[in-house]
């Protein structure tokens, strides 16, 4: 096991700091890994985990997921926010909201800065996994305000973008700063390098998304979780928006559409919407479990119906 060989290769070179932070971190791992609730037993005051669209309905049915503004909604709502720990007026986007029904983009917090995805996607995270300061984190994103706010809670997580004429692993100037540049399906971090691996609204964008999967459980460690959010459709089958043809040209089978890119306005194309059966396609990349868990909350401003992958790697490949 690559964890054994790095203490004992620590021991040889009598660097016993690094061989006991290396153990401890073995064993953290390994307890936190047999303290797992089953997804049926996860059922917080704004989440819950389940494992078919049965159970998601029920759930998100019992749940108030908005308020009734019978067409006339306000500026604010005030509500609690979990990442400033107090309560705000969350600001909301009123005309985007009557354009397209879409509460995750607005919700803004007034201290923090951020919308009602970013700040329930940091929530789920923290109440879910419970990470450690000493936790290495690593989230498929550098440029947002969500890395930034993680980045801040979590100082050993490590963040970057895609740059596709850049070499994977480098340092790349952007922004006025420096980015680390990778590709999800040839990831250049090492085996068993993260607890925790997050992907919020990337993997749509990734025409070879089962290559992402597999890396994502290669660079965690055993008894580290992937928390994946992604467009879903509240059905079983995943429909695929586009796809690369043999010379790598891209083949629309549904009318294009863009999403928002921090990194150009023109946008970045959806390859897919996913179903159910993304569960399936975690188990096959090694994830021994997986699961979902769905979350919605007027008092945290979580409005909508927000669905999260998850994957537990338990076991050395």
């Amino acid at each position: 096991m690559k964890t054994f060989q790095s203490i004992l290769d620590a021991l040889i070179k009598w660097d016993t700091k690094s061989a006991q932070a290396l153990f401890k971190r073995w064993r953290r791992n390994q307890a936190r890994r047999r303290s797992w609730p089953a997804p049926e037993q996860i059922h917080d005051d704004f989440y819950r985990g389940v494992t078919n669209i049965h159970e998601m309905r029920a759930f998100f049915e019992q749940a108030e997921r908005s308020p009734d503004f019978a067409g006339n909604i306000p500026e604010s709502f005030d509500g609690f926010c979990y990442v400033c720990n107090r309560e705000v007026a969350f600001l909301i986007d009123a005309d985007s909201v009557r354009q397209s029904n879409n509460w995750r983009e607005t919700m803004k917090c007034p201290g923090c800065g951020l919308i009602n995805r970013w700040r329930s996607s940091i929530h789920v995270f923290e109440a879910l996994i419970q990470p450690v300061e000493e936790d290495n984190i690593y989230l498929t994103e550098a440029v947002t305000p969500l890395f930034e706010a993680i980045s801040e809670r979590h100082p050993n997580c490590a963040g970057s973008e895609y740059l596709a004429d850049e070499p994977p692993g480098t340092e790349v100037k952007l922004h006025s700063g420096l980015i680390r540049n990778e590709d999800v399906t040839r990831l250049t971090f090492p085996e068993a390098s993260f607890e925790a691996v997050l992907s919020f609204d990337v993997l749509e964008h990734v025409p070879d998304f089962r290559q992402a999967l597999a890396e994502f459980y290669r660079v965690l460690v055993p008894g580290g979780q992937a928390l994946i959010s992604v467009p879903f459709t509240f059905l079983d089958q995943t429909v695929t928006r586009a796809e690369l043809d043999p010379e790598g040209n891209i083949r629309h089978l549904q009318e294009p559409i863009y999403h928002g890119d921090p990194l150009s306005g023109d946008g970045v194309l959806c390859y897919y919407e996913f179903g159910l059966d993304f569960l399936e396609e975690l188990r096959k990349a090694g994830f021994q479990e997986a699961f979902l868990l769905c979350f919605t909350s007027l008092e945290l401003g979580y409005f909508g119906e927000h669905v999260m992958f998850v994957g537990r790697k338990k076991t050395w490949n």
